[in-house]
C-alpha cells in the first residue's frame, strides 16, 4: 500500500471487479482495494505493450522509456504496498488474529522474493533502451519474466485476501485502524506517492476517487489536478497500445 493511500485510508478486499464499488461491513478499505486491482491490472498491461509495439516494430527507444517510466510509477505503488503492509498492516491484523503469525511471515518471504522480479523487469526493461544484448533475445526473456511475476502476485494477492484482508476489515478495531492510518500517513511525505497517483485512480469508480482525494491538502490537491494527473494523461497517450 501506498504512503499516499496510507494518508486516506490503506486497504484492500477480496478482488471484484476493477472500478467496481461495493461497501463492505467493517473499516473501509478503498485504497486496499484500489491497489489490488492495479496489481492485477498493470503487470500483465506492460507484457501487452511491449509485444504489441515489437509486433508492430514501434518498440524503439522512446517507446522503451515511457514505458520505463510508467512502470516505475506502478512500482513505487507497489513497494510503498509491501512496505506498509510489513511494517504497520501485518502487525495490526496480528493483533486481532495471532493465530496468523505463519501467513504473515509467509507473505513477507514472498514480498523479498517478488521484489528479485522486480529487479528482472527493471533490468530487461534497461537493457532494450540501451540496445545491451540481442534484442528479441531480452525481449522474449523480460516477457517470460512479466508472466512469471504476473502469476506470482496473483497467488501471493489471494493469500493476503483469504487470510489477512477479512481480519483488517472485520476484526481489528476501528480505534487501531485509524491509530494505523495516522502512524502511515505520519511515516511518510506524501510527495513520494502524489505523483503516483493518476496511475492508482485512472480506472477508480467516481466514490472511490473522492474518497482517495478527499484527504488531500487544498494546495496538494490543485497541484495534482494542474500538473500530475494532466501529465499522466500525456505519458500514458504516448505508450504503445495495451
Amino acid at each position: 500500500m501506498s504512503a499516499t493511500t496510507a494518508t486516506t485510508q490503506p486497504g484492500s478486499t477480496p478482488a471484484h471487479p476493477a472500478g467496481a464499488s461495493i461497501p463492505a461491513p467493517g473499516n473501509n478499505l478503498t485504497g486496499f482495494t484500489l491497489t489490488h486491482d492495479l496489481i492485477r491490472r498493470v503487470i500483465p498491461e506492460l507484457g501487452r505493450r511491449l509485444a504489441g509495439a515489437a509486433a508492430t516494430g514501434t518498440l524503439d527507444t522512446a517507446a522503451v522509456r515511457g514505458l520505463t517510466t510508467w512502470w516505475q510509477m506502478f512500482t513505487t505503488i507497489l513497494d510503498g504496498h509491501h512496505t506498509s503492509e510489513d511494517s504497520h498492516v501485518w502487525p495490526v491484523v496480528l493483533a486481532a488474529e495471532p493465530g496468523l503469525t505463519g501467513v504473515a511471515r509467509t507473505l513477507e518471504e514472498q514480498h523479498a522474493s517478488l521484489d528479485d522480479h522486480l529487479a528482472g523487469i527493471d533490468e530487461g526493461l534497461r537493457q532494450l533502451a540501451t540496445g545491451q544484448g540481442e534484442r528479441e533475445v531480452v525481449l522474449t526473456g523480460l516477457l517470460a519474466r512479466i508472466a512469471e511475476f504476473d502469476a506470482l502476485m496473483h497467488d501471493h494477492l489471494g493469500l493476503e485476501e483469504r487470510t489477512m484482508v477479512p481480519v483488517l476489515r472485520e476484526k481489528v478495531t476501528a480505534g487501531a485502524y485509524r491509530a494505523m492510518l495516522a502512524s502511515l500517513a505520519s511515516g511518510h511525505d506524501p510527495m513520494d506517492f502524489v505523483p503516483t497517483m493518476p496511475l492508482l485512480l485512472e480506472r477508480a469508480a467516481p466514490e472511490a476517487r473522492t474518497f482517495m482525494l478527499g484527504g488531500m491538502p487544498p494546495e496538494l490537491r490543485s497541484r495534482y489536478e494542474a500538473e500530475f494527473e494532466p501529465g499522466y494523461r500525456t505519458l500514458v497517450a504516448a505508450l504503445p497500445a495495451a
